[in-house]
């Protein structure tokens, strides 16, 4: 039996499906909550229990009766939970970005965006003083041996990225770093990503960024668009979730007073078929992450027929370059070349390299692959 431990998340159903096609009815799943009644979990049969119960040597020896143990995310309790454990247990780490970029010697913010998150952390600071002495003390008491992050990641026997060059950032960043490299990844073309094959692009409106985090670097991207002709497209901004109000209200704010009544603001969170009928009438992606972000949202779109221009600092945009997809950088923002729709042939190169990558029997392999490999202690 294999272990997940997972958070209340989109991306958790999607495992759920991909590793009980790969290895049915051999798939425990267990979040650690105290909610009632997930958010975003709809049909993984996942088993809830409370963080004293997860940090317990009781829980931390049950782990030695599975084959592995996944951690979807990495969080302090995960972190915890892999100092406690026995170094028997073989942990596989499945990362989606945000749990390791901190880790990683790269910038991720521009000035502009830089200078927004210094004031609003300010702001932020005096009200959030009482949670931090809570979660100082907590992290005292019942997480004791997560202070050396190196030595928590190096008991971990696989590490799965979003990208392999990811893998070798962190690599390259931390000292010794033991995890060997496994390809895995969430959703797939048919499943989750675009179900519908013979959708098109409807309109010519303009996507930017795809959550209210400073890593959207929102700021920097409002600006490189307000120069362009942009005739009647609307500018729609996903905002749904992230680093939370103040944020948001900042970027609403600064979008309207750039583009007034076309700028588009999506601040709830909507069934994912809404989505793809909002998001598809963008011929024009602009996503100015200088870290690794918003892989679904450019799959999509990038599977669509969208022109898409992403930061040169970006692995996402080296990744997609080296297998010769036809994709832009935002130094090449004019308005002269938003005007021009990719060509079929365009359109067609991109799909295939996304069918080599996310497509159902390509994911399913994957996971076959990664279940052999750790199960029976290959090489990666």
């Amino acid at each position: 039996m294999i272990l997940h431990i997972i958070p209340d998340e989109k991306f958790t159903d999607m495992a759920f499906y991909t590793f009980e096609k790969a290895a049915p009815n051999n798939n425990e799943f267990i979040v650690v909550t105290a909610v009632e009644k997930f958010q975003y979990i709809k049909t993984t049969p996942a088993r809830k229990i409370g963080w004293m119960e997860f940090l317990s040597k009781k829980f931390a020896k049950k782990l030695l009766e599975y084959e592995f143990v996944v951690l979807h995310w990495m969080d302090s309790f995960k972190m915890q939970l892999v100092m406690n454990a026995s170094e028997c247990v073989k942990f596989v780490w499945i990362g989606w970005g945000g749990d390791y970029y901190d880790l990683i010697n790269k910038p991720l913010f521009l000035p502009k965006t830089k200078e927004l998150k210094s004031l609003l952390f300010n702001q932020r600071a005096k009200i959030s003083i009482k949670q931090k002495i809570k979660g100082f003390i907590k992290k005292k008491i019942y997480m004791p041996d997560i202070s050396n992050v190196e030595k928590v990641i190096n008991r971990i026997d696989y590490f799965s990225p979003v990208l392999e060059e990811d893998y070798d950032l962190l690599k390259s960043s931390l000292k010794n770093f033991k995890p060997k490299f496994l390809d895995w990844n969430y959703g797939t073309l048919e499943d989750d990503l675009i179900r519908d094959f013979n959708s098109k692009i409807t309109e010519r409106n303009i996507l930017i960024g795809n959550s209210a985090t400073y890593e959207n670097n929102h700021l920097e991207a409002f600006e490189m668009v307000a120069h362009l002709n942009l005739e009647d497209s609307k500018i729609i901004c996903p905002l749904s979730y992230g680093e939370g109000t103040q944020y948001t209200e900042k970027i609403i704010q600064k979008g309207h007073e750039l583009f007034g009544t076309r700028f588009h603001p999506l601040t709830e969170f909507i069934p994912i078929d809404d989505y793809r009928k909002i998001i598809g009438s963008c011929s024009i992606v602009i996503m100015n992450h200088l870290r690794q972000q918003a892989v679904g949202n450019i799959i999509m779109m990038m599977y669509l027929g969208a022109k898409i221009f992403l930061n040169t600092e970006n692995p996402v945009y080296h990744f997609f370059k080296k297998r010769g997809a036809v994709i832009f950088s935002t130094n090449e923002l004019t308005s002269q070349v938003i005007s021009l729709p990719l060509t079929d042939g365009d359109t067609a190169v991109n799909r295939n390299i996304l069918k080599n990558y996310w497509s159902r029997q390509v994911i399913l392999e994957k996971t076959r692959k990664l279940i052999q490999t750790v199960g029976g202690g290959e090489d990666a």
